[in-house]
């Protein structure tokens, strides 16, 4: 952003050195990155007059002046057609050097002899001085001006330039009134505020406007018709800012609007009225549809961009360029001035998306002052009445926006306690009526609405950080850290201890942690649509990461194939991590998932080799349980509303109680055949904050060792069932039958063929019974052993083997 001293002064009332506005401009956070001022090369350069002059008598186009600096007379030989007598310019006199070079080497004026004739010094032109592109004649001041003083006092402070940078949350900085709103409220000046110009209607259009979009995204949209201007003259006054400050000049129309998007960072726009065809329409652009740029070139559009279009098609891409085909030029007569505003995040997308920059873009993405619209077209009808003249229509459009006020609650001894040093009341309220909030001030508590134009001001640190950056960040003291808790408090909570943990456990069993993007490509979501609807982000870092994760193994099997497609066949990975189900913070959940591939053991001549299988992936899941402390018995592991993410024959559902844990199992086929993936895949998927409900609520924690005194007696029992019945519901059945005898359950073999029939299986189980209190006799042994024989034939249908 460069704007010039002498545009600064137009809103702000200053009275201090030129390097104070430098320092002032940096301590606030508006970087001053460079500085033109020719103040400090121009000092030895005076201010003098032509007392007489006369044709050079060996040279036509040379003029011999007698020369008048204040404390002598000196002759002096100029080639300047514009040289005559009576004329206040400037002399270099000899021994100084110009402030430009000539290959490289700077330019020392020595006493000289041209044409026979001695010349003691150089009248000088702006090239030369390096104050502007001028070099057909000497500079020309007025009668004003003090013979014999330092030029430096005579320069145009509209010469005098400063660029700075703009942080992305501070676009009403993107305007020189907001430049000067700063430097005032940090006490470095007074803001001038002018009166509003109105400018009165001449006449009554019935021009239309039809907005088909929902307002958010086009919420202001206003319209003037001014006939009868004249665009062929030059914008006066204003061409050497635009040179200086780098603002290309075009026309006085479309100069007028620029000039109002860098003073009051409010893009406006104007259309020729007599190239528009019928009636102006507000829409989202198609697919593939076509709009000619003022800058020649021709876009192909995504569907949802915001235009603006007449009957004939699109006349401009909102807040970002006009069209081609409705462009003012000097021989528009009659025009459209545009004000409105714009959604900022469509904005920034189509921006991106065409690889536009302008000026208009820069500030609607970063959110422009929204009650800037009317302000915004009375102020460029005022400026076109001025130097186009024109008869102005009514505004035309609609202008109702409500914008939600925010208020900010906080104690001043908040500033105090985040500041580190006690700031006087007084000055706080000074300061952010300055910067245009409204406030509603107790004996403590101070609750602030801030301006529209800030959008930055959300939170009470916000208000805080304002006050510092005013009071100047050089201000406040530096102090030593100090410890303000003990070395024996927990750092880390309840669920980083077991997070820790687990990732100690699932890494001893071969298992490597992976710590992945929270985003995904949508495709791949429509697989986990178990787990709600898909959460897309507005304006994504890429069309591969355009949605929010709703599951942990998306990322997890992208890191698979890559290391798969390396040749690595046996990968064991696993992630702790958020998911995402809405769109407001906090609709998160915390979730455990693993994935295993390839050979469970190397090779080796001790015991066969094998594939991991949905087993090796349970042990897994016990192994996660354990860590937590859950009882065996209080986990329930059944086949039934299973993910479609999952094989619906090789998966199952962990349950604790009622509460759903997660699920197991091998990868859909359909899901592998979407990542191109060629190995089966094994994995899970635990909601860690189920699990940590369950810890703190029930503080679970690990029993104390109880080992009984009286021996042990083991019974095998083999079962002849269905197939469809899982060996879990056996167990679980067992189980019941007394828990305080049965020690322990385990299946230790399966076998299926024509011997125990067709759709049949037999599963053969051991069961450990035990006392803590005596030695069991027979009778009692033969009694437990007949009731679970019993109750597993009755509950799953099943038979003893014999």
């Amino acid at each position: 952003m460069k704007f010039s001293l002498k545009w600064l002064r137009e809103h702000l009332d200053l009275n201090c050195k030129f390097s104070e506005i430098s320092e002032k401009l940096t301590s606030i956070g508006l970087e001053v990155e460079t500085v033109n001022n020719p103040f400090e090369s121009l000092d030895s350069f005076l201010v003098c007059k032509i007392i007489d002059i006369e044709k050079h008598p060996e040279a036509d186009r040379l003029n011999v002046c007698n020369v008048d600096n204040g404390k002598e007379t000196l002759q002096v030989v100029c080639g300047a057609s514009n040289a005559k007598k009576g004329l206040i310019t400037v002399i270099a006199p000899i021994g100084t050097e110009l402030p430009i070079q000539k290959n490289g080497q700077k330019i020392k004026i020595k006493k000289g002899k041209i044409r026979n004739l001695d010349s003691f010094g150089m009248l000088c032109s702006e090239q030369e001085l390096g104050i502007g592109s001028d070099s057909n004649g000497i500079i020309e001041l007025d009668d004003k001006q003090e013979i014999g003083s330092s030029f430096s006092e005579c320069i145009d402070e509209e010469l005098i330039v400063f660029e700075i940078s703009i942080t992305p949350n501070r676009p009403d900085c993107a305007g020189v009134f907001g430049i000067a709103r700063d430097l005032a409220a940090a006490g470095l000046g007074k803001l001038k505020l002018k009166e509003k110009c109105l400018i009165r209607n001449d006449f009554e259009s019935d021009f239309k406007i039809t907005n088909n979009i929902e307002n958010s995204d086009c919420p202001q949209f206003l319209l003037r018709v001014v006939k009868n201007v004249k665009n062929d003259g030059l914008f006066n006054g204003y061409e050497k800012r635009f040179e200086n400050c780098g603002i290309k000049i075009i026309s006085p129309l479309v100069d007028i609007t620029n000039f109002i998007t860098f003073d009051k960072c409010r893009p406006l726009h104007v259309f020729d009225y007599d190239k528009i065809v019928g009636k102006i329409v507000i829409r989202h652009s198609l697919d593939n549809e076509s709009f000619k740029g003022l800058d020649g070139v021709t876009y192909k559009l995504e569907k949802g961009m915001i235009v603006i279009c007449d009957d004939s098609g699109i006349i401009s891409l909102a807040g970002i360029m006009g069209g081609d085909r409705t462009a003012c030029n000097f021989e528009t007569k009659n025009i459209l001035i545009e004000s409105a505003y714009f959604n900022p995040s469509k904005i920034s997308w189509a921006g991106r998306k065409l690889l536009i920059d302008s000026d208009a873009r820069y500030r609607f993405e970063r959110g422009i002052d929204p009650y800037s619209t009317i302000d915004g077209i009375h102020y460029a009808s005022d400026m076109v009445k001025k130097f186009c003249g024109g008869e102005f229509s009514q505004i035309i459009g609609y202008k109702e926006t409500k914008i939600n006020e925010k208020i900010i609650t906080l104690n001043f001894f908040d500033f105090e306690k985040l500041l580190g040093l006690k700031i006087d009341p007084k000055f706080i309220e000074e300061k952010l009526i300055l910067l245009g909030c409204n406030l509603d001030i107790s004996e403590s508590d101070l609750k602030v609405s801030p301006p529209s134009w800030r959008h930055d001001l959300n939170i009470k640190e916000d208000i805080i950080e304002e006050i510092a950056r005013l009071y100047g960040y050089e201000n406040i003291n530096d102090a030593p850290m100090t410890l303000v808790s003990s070395l024996n408090k927990k750092v880390t909570s309840l669920s980083q201890q077991y997070k820790k943990m687990i990732c100690r456990t699932l890494v001893s069993t071969g298992m490597c942690e992976l710590k992945t993007w929270s985003f995904v490509d949508e495709k791949s979501s429509n697989f986990f649509k178990f787990f709600g609807k898909i959460i897309k982000i507005d304006n994504p870092i890429s069309s591969e990461l355009s949605c929010m994760r709703k599951s942990l193994l998306i990322n997890l099997m992208s890191a698979f194939k890559k290391n798969f497609n390396r040749g690595y066949l046996d990968i064991s990975i696993f992630e702790i991590g958020p998911v995402f189900n809405g769109f407001s913070p906090g609709e998160q959940t915390e979730l455990i998932s693993g994935l295993r591939s390839g050979e469970c053991a190397k090779k080796e001549w001790l015991q066969k080799k094998r594939s991991v299988d949905l087993y090796d992936i349970k042990v897994d899941i016990l192994n996660i349980l354990g860590v937590c402390n859950f009882d065996e018995n209080n986990i329930t592991i059944d086949n039934l509303e299973i993910p479609q993410h999952f094989h619906p024959r090789k998966s199952g559902r962990v349950k604790i109680g009622s509460v759903l844990i997660g699920f197991f199992g091998v990868l859909h086929p359909n899901l592998l055949n979407q990542f191109d993936i060629a190995s089966d895949l094994v994995g899970f998927e635990l909601n860690f904050d189920n699990i940590m409900s369950f810890v703190k609520r029930k503080k679970i924690s690990r029993p104390d060792l109880d080992v009984s005194q009286y021996q042990a007696i083991t019974r095998d029992f083999s079962f002849i069932l269905d197939e469809e019945i899982l060996s879990s519901q056996i167990t679980n059945i067992i189980k019941k039958v007394d828990k305080e005898l049965i020690k322990s359950i385990k299946i230790f073999d399966f076998f299926s063929g024509e011997e125990v029939g067709k759709n049949k299986k037999a599963l053969a189980v051991e069961v450990i019974i035990q006392s803590k209190e005596k030695t069991l006799t027979d009778d009692e042994i033969d009694l437990i052993s007949s009731k679970i024989i019993n109750n597993v034939e009755t509950n799953c249908h099943a038979k003893l083997r014999a």
